[in-house]
């Protein structure tokens, strides 16, 4: 895929260094656009190893090291074990929710726990999730589809086409709907929603699904022990 050598980590161990100024760091990014051209990257800054810098992309952050022209995809952990690879993705990633359109999610509850919450109604584990998190009276859910295939696009389709897309979630959310049963609406409305929510999917750089942010909180996955304790906390 790469011009020149990727190097795979499992994870790098380190302690703190120093960081350069930003003349090293605008020589960084040149060499980084110069040698991969074909990279799309939201930022990029020092890291806390010499001579490494981070590169925040949609689906993560990577390392380049300009004097060996090379990316590092990989984990870095402190001495202390914290990852702090996955710290800092997480932080963009709850930066990059500030702003999303929740007006335009499908809302539910009205309570004090705020979920968003990124879901494809033909994911098994969204619907193991969607069950327990129904079973929640505390929560404001707001919910944005995103559909991995065309049979759940239509799904989606269905649910927002509906006079109550509330009622039409949670009925299709309680098994695997007959496509045969759908209502699909033509609605130039309906299709522009359909790509808000998809647009905020990819934004959030989400490769799986469900996927949620609970009061400023990453859930990647139906990991209902970690979603009970968030819910639990005062």
């Amino acid at each position: 895929m790469w011009k020149s050598i990727i190097i795979f980590l499992a994870g790098i161990f380190c302690c703190g260094i120093a960081a350069p100024g930003m003349a090293a760091t605008s020589e960084a990014e040149a060499s980084l656009k110069k040698n991969f051209p074909q990279l799309h990257y939201e930022s990029l800054q020092p890291s806390i190893i010499k001579g490494v810098y981070e590169v925040d992309t949609v689906r993560g952050t990577v390392y380049y090291v300009p004097d060996a022209a090379c990316l590092i995809v990989g984990n870095i952990f402190t001495n202390d074990g914290k990852n702090i690879t996955r710290r800092h993705h997480e932080e963009k990633v709850l930066e990059r929710a500030k702003t999303l359109p929740l007006a335009r999610a499908l809302r539910i509850g009205s309570g004090r726990h705020t979920i968003i919450e990124i879901t494809d109604p033909d994911c098994p584990y969204c619907r193991k999730a969607a069950k327990a998190l129904s079973e929640k009276k505390d929560t404001t859910r707001y919910i944005f589809f995103y559909p991995l295939s065309p049979t759940s696009e239509n799904k989606v389709r269905h649910i927002l086409c509906a006079p109550d897309p509330g009622a039409a979630y949670r009925e299709s959310y309680q098994g695997v709907l007959d496509q045969k049963a759908l209502v699909l609406c033509k609605s130039a409305e309906v299709d522009e929603l359909i790509k808000i929510h998809k647009d905020q999917g990819r934004r959030l750089g989400v490769e799986g699904t469900p996927y949620f942010i609970i009061d400023s909180h990453i859930v990647s996955g139906a990991d209902i022990p970690m979603i009970e304790k968030l819910l639990s906390t005062p």
